[in-house]
């Protein structure tokens, strides 16, 4: 019985195992640059989606600077 115990407990553990190995990341954003003004930061982001660049991109004010990030 013990045997048979074990080995379940095996198998659970290797299921568990593949299914976290085989799950795939989410994308996540990229921090492109720092800038001082939301004008610079709202140009470049969507200078770099016309570029294909990235898919999209968002500009955060944090401490007084703009956080260009983007989505591959």
């Amino acid at each position: 019985m013990r045997k048979v115990r074990a080995l379940i407990a095996v198998g659970t553990l290797v299921t568990g195992l593949t299914v976290v190995a085989s799950a795939t990341p989410a994308q996540a954003d990229t921090l492109r640059n720092v800038y001082f003004t939301a004008s610079y930061c709202y140009q470049y982001g969507s200078y770099g989606v016309q570029n294909g660049l990235w898919t999209s991109y968002h500009c955060d004010l944090t401490n007084g600077y703009w956080f260009l990030w983007s989505n591959p």
